[in-house]
């Protein structure tokens, strides 16, 4: 009976697997659908290396992927459990004090509500996925020459790009999109880094008071977990979060926009008009 439930659980591990190697076939990069990663990828997208994720998974504090032939497949859930331990890693925690809190946070908690919310929290607002680009890419997309080292260096201490050896990894490629945008229309690259700045400042206050809602549900239980079904609210809060905040700050920013152009076009196209009709007068 056991050995015919075994067989059963395989049959449709492998209808839900189609690129699973039952022949010892090799599964490519290729047949990856999204939200599956190879270890490269899964570093590239997490910001740590293919050291580390051995080494997590050595620890105890990383799920192993799954095997399909001789590719080792990973999922959003372990780029989520990566976020959290880059997280606390940041925070000084060392890989012991991780697995406790870990092993604590799952103790008689629903496990599928924890991955829930570890996915909420990594995931709710990382829909990008980085790319990498030359320093040759860069150059032509914003109009630079190869001795601009230091305007590069300043998009990198922004966090606008990363390095990667030769090449540069970017978080957002929209962002990298919207300043080649900016440079057609004739904007300095310069102009375009200071305008990142004050932007991410003033949108970092804005999220900053988003997400204290949902710290705030979090405190009221202090140092203890919140029991499953406050986990359950939580994570939905902050999926919640992500189209209120966008809808919030699209909002704001289209209204600024107006205020802008009536301000500074406003008065330059009147002027130009009543020189119009002084000269035809």
């Amino acid at each position: 009976m056991l050995v015919a439930k075994e067989h059963a659980c395989y049959i449709m591990r492998a209808m839900n697997n189609p690129t699973s190697n039952r022949r010892g076939r090799k599964t490519s990069k290729s047949q990856l659908a999204d939200g599956e990663y190879t270890i490269d990828d899964l570093a590239r997208r997490c910001s740590t290396t293919v050291r580390n994720i051995r080494a997590y998974q050595d620890r105890g504090i990383l799920e192993s992927p799954e095997k399909r032939g001789r590719l080792g497949v990973y999922f959003d859930s372990h780029a989520a459990r990566l976020d959290i331990i880059n997280n606390l890693l940041d925070r000084g925690y060392s890989i012991d004090n991780i697995r406790e809190l870990l092993a604590a946070w799952t103790d008689g908690r629903n496990l599928e509500d924890i991955l829930g919310l570890e996915k909420a929290i990594a995931l709710a607002f990382s829909t990008e996925a980085p790319r990498e680009y030359s320093l040759a890419d860069l150059v032509k997309m914003f109009g630079l020459n190869s001795s601009s080292k230091s305007m590069i260096d300043e998009a990198v201490k922004l966090g606008l790009i990363e390095r990667k050896r030769t090449k540069f990894v970017a978080p957002s490629p929209r962002l990298i999109e919207a300043g080649a945008q900016l440079i057609k229309l004739g904007m300095p690259f310069e102009e375009i880094l200071d305008l990142l700045r004050l932007l991410r400042g003033n949108v970092q206050r804005a999220a900053d008071g988003l997400v204290k809602i949902a710290v705030a549900r979090f405190d009221e239980f202090g140092d203890e977990l919140p029991p499953s079904e406050t986990i359950r609210e939580l994570s939905q809060l902050i999926w919640q979060l992500r189209p209120l905040a966008h809808q919030t700050i699209r909002a704001e920013a289209e209204l600024a926009l107006n205020r802008s152009l009536r301000n500074f076009l406003g008065d330059r196209l009147s002027a130009v008009i009543e020189n119009m009709q002084e000269e035809q007068s």
